[in-house]
């Protein structure tokens, strides 16, 4: 579906929930467990901010030259601004993104930042759900000041959300994510855990628990399209 059609079913869809949201923590990146002399494997957990990107970056540029470069997510969501932030810099650099275990999670604003994986070798996408993880999608939040709003001021949110519908499905498009994908949330009244069979036809490879095995979604997509 052509971008401009999609983004008008996703802002007609929109629920804005108005909330109070307080300072969260940083992503703290450090060695993940996977880590060998083949792999960089980083571990990002906690609340993503604006300045992750960068921190990203720093962290990144003191890791020893290896074949494959991967980042672990566990994180609740955060700054959407600092999640696209931080997944330009993981599609540029090539990093493959996973969210694993029975107890893994990766839910709203991370969701932008496991979609912008990528394969170093091959140049595609590469992004990988454990089969028991949990990875959810959810309607963006705007932050707001405790104080009186008039309707001036719903005319500036409701502005303001439709321009990040807007960024969020170029961004999609720059990272070659399917839209399908960012709809998850955007139709989302509630947080939305996506099952297995829905995730593997939308460009995200499957780690089955039980077999280890990985089920690539490229092999998957290629027997629809016989």
């Amino acid at each position: 579906m052509p971008i401009v059609s999609c983004l008008k079913a996703h802002i007609a869809g929109l629920v804005l929930s108005m909330t109070l949201t307080g300072s969260a923590l940083a992503l703290d990146f450090s060695k993940h467990p996977n880590d060998s002399e083949t792999e960089n494997a980083i571990w990002a957990k906690g609340a993503i901010e604006t300045a992750d990107a960068f921190r990203f970056q720093s962290y990144l540029s003191k890791l020893p030259d290896k074949k494959i470069t991967s980042l672990y997510l566990e994180s609740t969501g955060g700054s959407i601004q600092g999640a696209m932030s931080l997944g330009r810099q993981v599609n540029k650099a090539l990093v493959r993104t996973y969210v694993l275990g029975d107890k893994g999670y990766c839910n709203s604003a991370c969701t932008y930042v496991f979609m912008a994986g990528k394969d170093a070798d091959t140049g595609k996408a590469f992004r990988v759900k454990g089969s028991l993880s949990s990875l959810g999608f959810h309607n963006f939040i705007p932050t707001l000041e405790d104080k009186p709003y008039e309707q001036k001021d719903a005319l500036r949110i409701q502005a303001n959300a439709q321009k990040t519908s807007f960024d969020l499905a170029l961004y999609f498009d720059e990272i070659d994510a399917d839209l399908e994908v960012l709809g998850f949330g955007m139709k989302q009244k509630d947080i939305y855990y996506i099952k297995n069979e829905e995730a593997l036809p939308l460009g995200i490879h499957i780690l089955d628990t039980s077999t280890n095995e990985l089920v690539l979604s490229d092999a998957f997509r290629r027997r629809l399209r016989r």
